[in-house]
């Protein structure tokens, strides 16, 4: 089975902080893609972000993101730096169960009539640390890990290529 729902993390995922929750808002708009915390923290997104997303979306998948943070400053990364329209769903919640998160996404999808089965849902973060209570919750979904088995976010597009997931005509 193909691949129909991608879902990333964020921190050291998408961009170079490990913890945008411990940040201090508002943050501002420091370049095209990187922002600023009241501190002056920089948060950047790691280069060929967009590129990833762009080619998941020629790809017409499904996109989500889950990540261990309290939303608002990942609502406020996403707004000044435009990745809004990118996402189809976001769970953003402060706690370490990722394995609820992907279990909601799924179930949210399933509601609206895309039922996946777990070989169907790429998911992408820097740490394998969620990856048994997510099979365990979910099912034996594919995963990559940023850092180790792809070093950029948009080598994730080569995986799918790989799959014979290729951009729509």
């Amino acid at each position: 089975m193909a691949v129909r729902l991608v879902i990333l993390d964020c921190d050291l995922t998408l961009w170079n902080h490990a913890n945008v929750t411990a940040l201090r808002l508002p943050f501002e708009r420091d370049g095209d893609d990187a922002v600023r915390d009241q501190d002056g923290v920089r948060v950047a997104l790691y280069p060929g972000v967009r590129r990833l997303l762009a080619g998941l979306r020629a790809r017409k998948l499904v996109v989500a993101a889950a990540s261990w943070n309290r939303p608002e400053p990942v609502a406020q990364i996403f707004a000044l730096l435009g990745l809004e329209p990118y996402f189809d769903l976001r769970k953003v919640e402060p706690h370490p169960h990722k394995e609820r998160m992907v279990a909601a996404l799924v179930g949210e999808l399933a509601g609206r009539g895309l039922a996946l089965r777990p070989e169907e849902i790429l998911y992408v973060d820097d740490r394998r640390i969620h990856l048994d209570a997510i099979h365990a919750s979910v099912g034996p979904v594919r995963f990559l890990q940023m850092g180790h088995d792809i070093q950029r976010p948009d080598e994730v597009l080569g995986y799918l290529d790989d799959l014979g997931v290729v951009p729509a005509p």
